[in-house]
């Protein structure tokens, strides 16, 4: 079981630090950027937050951190707490707007896989205070 799940970190932290890396690789030293293609109401939410100038950032910052820190055993707690708001945002953009149910709810199983395998890093966050 615990080759499984290094397999599922391995992956999960290559494709978020990759996304995290070639966002500000386009930023940065102008690399081609893909278009995606997407509903209408999921192109409008997108076309609003990169012209926020803030939110792209945010996004991609938490990618790269989140990747970078799940390659290590001892740091994919962190990389899990840091990688569930974003997940769970892409899971719900994907089901409510872009209608491509499967990407989202493939991203939100490993995560939560992997929150389940990692579970007892957790265990302090709710004992706190308990003598």
């Amino acid at each position: 079981m615990d080759k499984t799940i290094d397999a599922m970190r391995w992956i999960f932290a290559s494709f978020y630090a990759y996304v995290g890396a070639s966002w500000f690789s386009f930023k940065l030293l102008g690399t081609p950027w893909p278009e995606h293609n997407e509903a209408a109401a999921a192109k409008a939410l997108t076309t609003a937050f990169t012209n926020s100038g803030i939110v792209d950032p945010l996004i991609y910052a938490a990618s790269l951190a989140g990747g970078l820190c799940l390659f290590l055993r001892r740091t994919a707690p962190l990389a899990i707490v840091i990688l569930a708001p974003l997940v769970t945002g892409i899971f719900l953009f994907h089901v409510a707007l872009n209608q491509s149910w499967m990407w989202g709810t493939v991203h939100f199983c490993f995560l939560a896989v992997l929150a389940w395998a990692f579970r007892s890093a957790f265990l302090p966050l709710w004992s706190y205070g308990k003598k």
